[in-house]
């Protein structure tokens, strides 16, 4: 492929993220920006241009369905090549599998159902804690490395309240490890931990550092430092490394994460080279607005700036009770589905507990919902199948799907018979993972309006986006009782106002469970922002809007920017549109040249407007 072709429709900061030379590199990417866009044209242009071998690399993400998307965006940009990209625990898993055959021994097995390995450990103990609390205290010391000796300090230092004290952690501990071993099973931080000691070993080091050589990281200000000395294990010293994240949106420290690592990313990687991408290409102004105005309330700055159209101003609402602000979402829901698709409208809660009232305000008006990200037919057989704990119930779950009338269910079914077939050791998860067979599958359901807590929001994006519950004791939770944590929750916020493109409304009661409750105290400054949106008549005669010439050519950007889930300004600039309006492309050749992608990429997009009026909007499109 051209290097040249995969620099067409950035701005110039992402051009230089995606060119410079320069090693190691932090890409420090607002809300909006194009992170996913810029990393993956990063990596393209690297193999493209011969400064990166495609069998060396490895892009690290933090979930499954990110990794997956990785790999599909790299191939639309035609990458001959595969490349190596999965969680810290995937390629973990593969590396000591592959390791473990070599050496003629066991591969790991991870577990499946952690919580009743916990539930067992706690009743070997007759302890009553909540399985849950026992597993979070676990993570977290294990994320950050925290000996036993040091961990009543490391609570106190981090302000954290443990469900365990130190010595009943201890306790814990050793019991919960000793039911896996009676099982045979690893956890994801066992992967990590295994990681690191068989880096110890200089033959095998010596093979890893052979086969991944540029190192590339998504959502570093996740980081927690027990990946982190993963990492570092993994790239030895040398300097091929891009961090690709934004610590606006650094959301996990009650998990372990450590969001230092990119937000003092000189102090981690002295020399490093920073690039900033400031433009928001998703939100409105008045959203952008929202989010920089709760991050300065705990001294946080946001250097973003809207690129995209003037939206609505930001409305909030305050209710009596948790049963009138439902129906009152429920209401701005179905005024923005009457105008749009369920699948661009989301109602945000800070906790689980409180989307129940308003699924069923929802279900009342005869809105389809659903929660979180992942629940179309596709995914739901492939929880099932990961579920069956044998392989006589994996086959039974085979043979009943093998002729079900969705296309990506029979896929699974097959892969599950493919993989009782070969005999091999194993869960079929570690299969699935270790050779990623459904890459291409979507597997996504009718429209429906998502109902979602602020972290499942982390990551997506819709036109339309209703918070509910903007109450103290909830924005922020109560259990931020230090500064760092109140910065968090501040974060959370933000992440959960940047994730509306156009509209944002926040509601708020002043009844919650019965009892009187307070505003958030960032409510305020929410306030603010949403009456400095409001436009002020001009004393002037209004003069009349000439129409857009490129109103068609924009609406059909839009659409091939959702299709692959890019950002419209991703897609081409409004040079490249204007052009195209003045000499529209006829074959799919003549808009691939246009757009800079290939003639096969060209022919699957939607197709484009035929004859504009213009192709001069007057201002230059600056």
């Amino acid at each position: 492929m051209d290097p040249g072709a995969l620099l067409h429709s950035l701005d110039a900061s992402q051009r230089e993220a995606v060119t410079t030379a320069a090693q190691p590199l932090a890409i420090v990417a607002a809300a909006g920006s194009g992170k996913t866009t810029v990393l993956t044209r990063r990596i393209a242009y690297r193999v493209a241009s011969g400064t990166a071998d495609a069998r060396h690399v490895l892009a690290l993400t933090f979930t499954r369905e990110a990794a997956g998307e990785l790999r599909r965006r790299i191939r639309r940009l035609d990458l001959r090549e595969p490349i190596e990209a999965g969680t810290f625990h995937a390629v973990a898993l593969r590396l000591l599998r592959d390791r473990a055959l070599a050496r003629n021994q066991a591969a790991p097995l991870v577990v499946q159902d952690r919580l009743r390995v916990m539930r067992d450990a706690l009743a070997d103990l007759r302890l009553r804690i909540e399985p849950s609390a026992a597993l979070g205290d676990l993570d977290w010391a294990r994320a950050r490395r925290v000996q036993p000796q040091h961990l009543a300090r490391a609570n106190q230092a981090a302000r954290r309240r443990p469900a365990m004290t130190a010595e009943t952690h201890r306790q814990v501990a050793d019991a919960y490890a000793a039911r896996k071993r009676k099982r045979g099973v690893v956890d994801f931080d066992d992967l990590l931990e295994s990681m690191l000691s068989a880096m110890a070993d200089p033959t095998f080091a010596a093979v890893v550092t052979w086969r991944f050589r540029h190192f590339f990281v998504d959502e570093a200000q996740d980081l927690n430092p027990l990946q982190h000395a993963v990492l570092e294990r993994w790239r030895a010293g040398r300097p091929d490394l891009c961090l690709v994240g934004d610590p606006r949106q650094a959301i996990y420290g009650w998990n372990g994460s450590d969001w230092r690592v990119l937000g003092d990313v000189e102090r981690s990687y002295p020399g490093v080279t920073v690039v900033a991408l400031r433009d928001n290409y998703r939100c409105s102004p008045q959203v952008v607005r929202a989010g920089s105005a709760v991050l300065a309330e705990v001294d946080l700055d946001d250097d973003s700036r809207s690129r995209a159209p003037d939206g609505p101003s930001v409305g909030v609402t305050t209710c009596h009770d948790e049963a009138d602000e439902a129906t009152a979402a429920a209401g701005l829901v179905a005024a923005a589905v009457r105008t749009g698709s369920p699948g661009e409208v989301a109602v945000l809660a800070r906790t689980n507990e409180q989307l129940g009232v308003v699924e069923q305000a929802l279900a009342a008006r005869h809105l389809p919902t659903t929660r979180g990200a992942k629940r179309s037919p596709f995914h739901r057989a492939l929880t099932v199948a990961y579920r069956c704990a044998t392989r006589a119930e994996l086959a039974e779950f085979a043979a009943e799907r093998a002729e079900h009338h969705d296309d990506a269910v029979r896929r699974v079914a097959i892969e599950a018979d493919r993989y009782l077939t070969t005999g091999e050791s194993g869960t079929f998860r570690a299969w699935v993972e270790a050779r990623q067979p459904f890459d291409d599958l979507e597997g996504t359901e009718p429209p429906a309006v998502t109902v979602t807590t602020f972290h499942g929001a982390k990551g997506r994006e819709w036109d339309t986006v209703v918070i509910v519950g903007a109450n103290d004791g909830l924005v922020p939770h109560s259990s931020a009782n230090g500064p760092e944590q109140r910065r968090e929750e501040a974060r959370l916020f933000y992440v959960a106002i940047t994730r509306a493109r156009r509209s944002l409304a926040v509601l708020l009661t002043e009844q919650r469970r019965g009892a009187e409750a307070r505003e958030s105290p960032w409510m305020a400054t929410l306030r603010r922002s949403a009456v400095a949106d409001r436009p002020v008549r001009s004393p002037l005669p209004r003069r009349r809007t000439p129409p857009d010439p490129l109103a068609a050519w924009r609406d059909w950007r839009d659409r091939v920017a959702r299709r692959a889930r890019l950002d419209p300004q991703s897609v081409c600039s409004d040079d490249v549109l204007r052009a195209m309006a003045t000499a529209p492309p006829v074959t799919s050749a003549e808009l691939a040249t246009a757009l800079g992608i290939t003639p096969a990429a060209a022919s699957r997009l939607p197709p484009p407007p035929r004859a504009t009026a213009a192709g001069d909007d007057g201002d230059g499109g600056r």
